[in-house]
């Protein structure tokens, strides 16, 4: 039930990203990508197999579903987050807009560990919270970063 789950997941989440009013170029939105999908990878990597602090199972086919959430689910959200945020008009707007993905992504993280793919060990939601709210502020960071690398060069 997991895969076919994190599939439609990751399926809505393309359509989503591609029918959404994009703030960045296709360039600048694969350079956040990348740079977010290899910190997800470091970040989970260190969490998982140096610290010990959450277990991925061994099953294959629900380690596909946290390979999906970790390499394209949530990527895909921080990309999501960046677009809309930029078009956020006020403060209080920008600040739902944020609260809305955070939990969306602690969602992800409730289902994983209601699956089984993950067992927390000395990790709870409000880490991954924390976690899931500074990758956003990370990708929001680097798409500033990237637009003003864009300006410069112009």
């Amino acid at each position: 039930m997991a895969l076919p789950a994190a599939i439609v997941i990751t399926l809505y989440q393309i359509y989503f990203f591609y029918l959404l009013k994009k703030r960045l170029s296709f360039l600048q939105n694969s350079i956040v990508f990348m740079f977010i999908f290899i910190l997800l990878t470091y970040f989970s990597t260190i969490i998982n197999l140096q610290l010990k602090w959450l277990d991925v199972t061994e099953d294959s086919l629900l380690f596909m579903f946290y390979l999906l959430n970790r390499d394209i689910i949530k990527p895909l959200f921080v990309l999501v987050f960046i677009n809309v945020f930029a078009g956020g008009k006020t403060f209080g707007k920008k600040g739902i807009i944020f609260i809305a993905m955070v939990l969306s992504m602690l969602l992800l993280d409730i289902l994983s560990q209601i699956f089984g793919v993950v067992t927390y060990i000395k990790w709870n939601l409000f880490y991954a919270a924390l976690a899931n709210g500074a990758f956003l502020m990370l990708g929001l960071g680097l798409a500033k970063g990237v637009k003003y690398l864009k300006r410069v060069s112009s």
